[in-house]
Formats: structure tokens, C-alpha cells, sequence
């Protein structure tokens, strides 16, 4: 799973950043996040894929505001509108303030941390999956291609086995999350 969700689950001041701001221990930080960055960024390729106007996440991604926030979480979760923006984000990830919640039921049965919890670091990590696309994005993608390269780097990252066919795996992340 390289790549894109790496840059947000293996980024331990991301991980310190959020356990500091929520008040959890780092272990809880770290497991929420490894759980949470793979749906999220499924999210992102769930929208720039279907029919909807996925313009909003384009546009975040586009603007290059949380470029930097892989390196410097903490500059952005202290800013006032971080919260706010990170609800936006969050809509355009999840399509809905109950996927959102049923996203933190999911994560609580799998981390036993409270989903009040999980629903507070949700809109915190949100924009840096964002980050991780802009960075991603600026450093391969030309403006021709923006959109179509953009959901390239996204089959990439849910094809986790490699094989040329992301159905399987978006398959068996449902099952996951529906059986679970």
C-alpha cells in the first residue's frame, strides 16, 4: 500500500499532531489513522470517479493550500478555520455527515476507541489527504491531465494487490466494512 496513504500513516508528526490536539495516547493516534487514511483516500477516488461534480475536491487539490501539511500539521490544525475546512473536505471524502459517522462506528469496532473520537480526528485528517493528493499531483501530473491523472494515482493506490484490477480490492474493502 505505497504510495499515497504512506505518506499520511507513516508520517509521525502527523500522528503526534492529532494525538496531541484530540488528548489520546499515540498508539490510539496511529491506529485510527492507519484505519482512517486508506477510507479516506478511497473516498477521494470514489468521487473523482463517479458522475457527480467532483469540482469541490478538485479544487482543494488544485489550490495547493495544504501542500505543506504533511510537514507541518501543526501550523494548520491551529489555524481557527482548520475545522471548518476540514468538515468541507470531509463531505467531499465521505458524501455525507452519516457515511462520516458510520466511517467512525466502523473504526471504533476496530481500535475500541470511542467514535465521538474518531469523529474528531475525521476532519483533521481530511485535508491531509488532500495534502498527500496536491503533493502527489504537482510533482506528476501537467494541467492537460489533471483530472484523469489524478484518478490514475488513485487506481494505483486501491489496486493493493498489484494486479491490474482494483474491483477485488474495493470489493474487499466493502466486505470488510459491511461484515465487520
Amino acid at each position: 500500500m505505497a504510495g499515497l496513504i504512506d505518506m499520511i500513516v507513516n508520517n509521525p508528526t502527523i500522528v503526534k499532531s492529532i494525538a496531541k490536539q484530540v488528548g489520546i495516547d499515540i498508539g490510539d493516534a496511529d491506529s485510527i489513522i492507519r484505519k482512517l487514511a486508506p477510507i479516506l483516500m478511497g473516498g477521494a477516488k470514489s468521487n473523482l470517479n463517479s458522475d457527480k461534480d467532483s469540482g469541490g475536491l478538485i479544487k482543494h487539490i488544485e489550490s495547493k493550500k495544504y501542500s505543506d501539511i504533511l510537514d507541518k500539521p501543526d501550523e494548520h490544525i491551529k489555524n481557527s478555520n482548520f475545522k471548518d475546512e476540514g468538515d468541507e473536505i470531509l463531505a467531499e471524502l465521505t458524501g455525507s455527515k452519516e457515511n462520516s459517522r458510520e466511517v467512525a462506528k466502523h473504526v471504533e469496532k476496530e481500535t475500541g476507541v470511542s467514535s465521538s473520537i474518531i469523529k474528531s480526528i475525521l476532519p483533521m485528517l481530511a485535508p491531509m489527504v488532500i495534502g498527500a493528493l496536491t503533493q502527489k499531483s504537482s510533482t506528476s501530473l501537467d494541467n492537460s491531465s489533471r483530472s484523469s491523472g489524478m484518478t490514475d494515482i488513485l487506481s494505483s493506490l486501491i489496486d493493493q494487490d498489484k494486479d491490474g484490477s482494483m474491483i477485488d480490492d474495493v470489493m474487499g474493502m466493502a466486505t470488510k466494512f459491511i461484515f465487520s
